[in-house]
């Protein structure tokens, strides 16, 4: 099992600085997320710009609110610069927040997931579609020179994990403990795809008290119904539950279960104390 990290932030040289980083501790890929950030796509062409090696890729892009031929040029132009290093994290975004937020109706997500993969495919390969649908309708072309660009969905369901398997490289997972991959998403996606998991950790002596603080600082996933589910067939009652927490050893131990449940990579999410969970996971390398 490959590691990963998983890094938020709203300052480019951080980005740089904590890819780079992850990059000579052999770390798989670096993974930036879109949320309230500053803008994943912008950062990853400058990481792939400045940082070898290292994999790229999204955890991950919201498919109501981007375009298909959006980011299909956005994705060639990454590898363009990179040199192929980009995987696309492509998801649904969540009801309360695609409502409420975008105010864009919540309806039929599999099926615009399956409607956007139509287009999105084809420009990422011949660069040019011709497909008409409910949700997406793309008669376009686009000019990049460049590798086409992986796929990895954000998929929870069993038709969405199905989808993921049909279609792209794998999934990326959150919210979902190693229980729950081995007995529901490595049956679901099949043996041969890729399940990423993001997985919280945090190097700490006081473990009480920062499972606390991870519970407040990740309520919100004990609220959104998708991850919910997951925690649930976890068996876990707060977010805080399914963040790695205490000494390197237990990290790993952690990390071995997600292995022996058939993940094939961990996306790690360093919280609290960022330099001692840098220097207690050096000995690790990039794989386990």
């Amino acid at each position: 099992m490959k590691l990963s990290l998983f890094d938020s932030t709203n300052n480019i040289d951080d980005a740089v600085a904590n890819a780079s980083r992850a990059n000579d501790m052999g770390y798989h890929r670096y993974w930036a997320p879109q949320i309230m950030n500053a803008d994943p796509i912008s950062i990853l062409s400058v990481v792939g710009r400045e940082v070898p090696r290292i994999l790229l890729g999204t955890s991950v892009v919201a498919m109501q609110t981007t375009l298909p031929q959006t980011l299909a040029q956005q994705s060639l132009t990454i590898n363009n610069i990179s040199g192929g290093r980009f995987t696309i994290g492509l998801g649904t975004n969540h009801e309360p927040v695609l409502e409420m937020v975008y105010g864009v109706p919540w309806r039929k997500p599999y099926t615009h997931m399956t409607e956007y993969l139509d287009a999105l495919i084809p420009l990422l390969n011949e660069q040019k579609v011709q497909t008409e649908g409910e949700f997406v309708t793309s008669r376009t072309g686009i000019n990049v020179k460049a590798e086409p660009a992986g796929i990895m969905l954000a998929a929870l369901g069993p038709k969405m994990l199905k989808l993921a398997s049909e279609r792209t490289n794998g999934t990326i997972t959150w919210m979902t403990g190693p229980v729950t991959i081995g007995e529901h998403v490595r049956p679901s996606i099949g043996e041969s795809a890729e399940i990423a998991a993001g997985v919280g950790i945090q190097i700490t002596n006081d473990v009480e008290a920062a499972r606390a603080q991870a519970n407040i600082d990740l309520a919100i996933y004990g609220q959104l119904p998708s991850y919910r589910k997951m925690m649930d067939r976890e068996g876990a009652e707060n977010p805080g539950d399914l963040v790695l927490i205490g000494d390197a050893d237990t990290v790993r131990t952690g990390l071995e279960a997600y292995k022996a449940a058939g993940t094939t990579e961990c996306a790690l999410n360093i919280l609290g104390d960022k330099e001692a969970a840098w220097e207690a996971l050096a000995p690790l390398g990039g794989e386990l």
